[in-house]
């Protein structure tokens, strides 16, 4: 039996379980990233007290099937029992939260789950229980046009109650400001029946009270939110925390494999290479997903030998439909295939991931154990190391692919190659 985790968090994809798991580093212990299927192997954080992020691959699932898929990683989280255990949701509600946060109610014994989504540094916010983006309800942003989940309620409650076995209840912002006053809030909607009580936050220093709430409650309650939860429950497990963030590696050659579809991370790319030197290779997501492993090893040697230094940028061509003559996780599959033949082929000196469903691909691909996760580069870009494989030991910045601005490629890589970026 290894020592007891610190923490662990849940999280339906790699990304999202990057973002919000770095966010315990500051605590001391190792936070190591992996896919449940990896929950059982013995691995380098249970040699030492540690955190674990776990990525489920949950979110495109049906409800009943991502029930199902919770229940078997509650069943599978190591004895002793960890200390805190945090469920990740998406920012923007996709996926299946009220199923999931169900599962862990009811098999972990939590008294009830605080639910608290907004991510204020991204943008993310929730006021009179609607979720916004940059101020807009969800249902009038991109998620609402997202390929494979598209989020049809902006309702935080109304998303959760078309999946919750339980009663959902609500936090108004005009309680916060007194903890007394917002613990009689929580007390007040548990009476109700209420299990999931979503928490209205607009700022930080809203889902800081609702992280000290949970960590001061006399009953067990369940943290639900991105990393912006995350990161205000990390600051109380551990006030005076002083660990030792990793200095980002320096760089001449940068590999960018971005699946994902977002508008947002195609800005990024088109803002990168605008100011720095680099390829970009838009590829067939079609022959991505049929190609041999004798063609994807001539197609890394050619974009090998047409990237001297500087940026390569891989990106679908167009994402492919649910139904089509390829599926995207078939396209995320061949992109990561490709992405692993460039790492064995050419002097990659760190590899960005974008999208959930790329990274969790190229996790598959690799064959590794684990990411060690260091530090967030930037908002919602995460830096990490690859354990075991053939990118063991590899640089690795993994980033949703919603998240960010513009410029935010362009700042990221004159941060790790030293230049100025205006």
């Amino acid at each position: 039996m290894g020592p007891r985790l610190e923490v662990v968090v849940i999280a339906d994809d790699l990304t999202g379980a990057a973002d919000t798991g770095v966010q315990f580093a500051a605590i001391g212990h190792p936070v190591y990233l992996t896919p449940v299927e990896h929950i059982g192997l013995e691995a380098p954080r249970r040699d030492a007290a540690a955190s674990l992020a776990v990525y489920t691959h949950s979110r495109h699932l049906c409800a009943a099937a991502a029930a199902a898929r919770l229940r078997s990683t509650a069943q599978a989280l190591p004895s002793p029992r960890p200390r805190w255990v945090y469920k990740k949701i998406d920012s923007c509600l996709r996926g299946n939260p009220g199923a999931e946060i169900d599962v862990l109610i009811d098999t972990l014994g939590f008294h009830a789950a605080l639910v608290a989504p907004a991510l204020p540094a991204q943008g993310r916010t929730t006021i009179q229980g609607v979720h916004r983006v940059h101020g807009v309800p969800l249902t009038a942003t991109e998620f609402a046009r997202d390929p494979v989940a598209p989020v049809t309620r902006s309702a935080v409650a109304a998303v959760l109650s078309s999946q919750s076995r339980h009663a959902v209840g609500h936090i108004h912002i005009h309680e916060y400001g007194d903890l007394g006053h917002l613990g009689r809030a929580l007390e007040r909607e548990c009476a109700r029946g209420c299990r999931l009580i979503v928490c209205d936050a607009t700022a930080q220093t809203h889902l800081d009270q609702v992280a000290e709430l949970v960590v001061r409650s006399p009953r067990p309650l369940l943290p639900v939110g991105s990393a912006g939860l995350a990161a205000s429950l990390a600051r109380q497990l551990s006030p005076s925390a002083t660990g030792r963030l990793e200095e980002c590696p320096r760089l001449e050659q940068l590999l960018l494999i971005c699946g994902t579809g977002s508008p947002v991370t195609r800005e990024q790319v088109a803002v990168l290479l605008g100011r720095y030197r680099g390829v970009r290779r838009e590829l067939d997501p079609v022959w991505l997903a049929r190609a041999s492993a004798v063609e994807r090893r001539r197609c890394a040697g050619e974009l090998t030998r047409a990237w001297a230094d500087g940026v390569l940028a891989l990106q679908l061509r167009s994402l492919p439909p649910a139904v089509g003559p390829v599926s995207p996780s078939a396209a995320a599959r061949g992109l990561a295939r490709l992405g692993c033949e460039l790492v064995r082929a050419s002097g990659v000196e760190v590899l960005f991931l974008s999208g959930g469903d790329t990274a969790a691909a190229f996790f598959g691909a690799c064959g590794a154990q684990a990411i060690r996760l260091q530090r967030e580069v930037l908002p919602g870009l995460v830096l990490g190391r690859w354990l075991g494989g053939p990118a063991d030991g590899l640089p690795v910045i993994t980033k949703a692919g919603a998240f960010g601005e513009a410029k935010t490629l362009m700042l990221l890589y004159a941060q790790l190659s030293g230049g100025i970026a205006s």
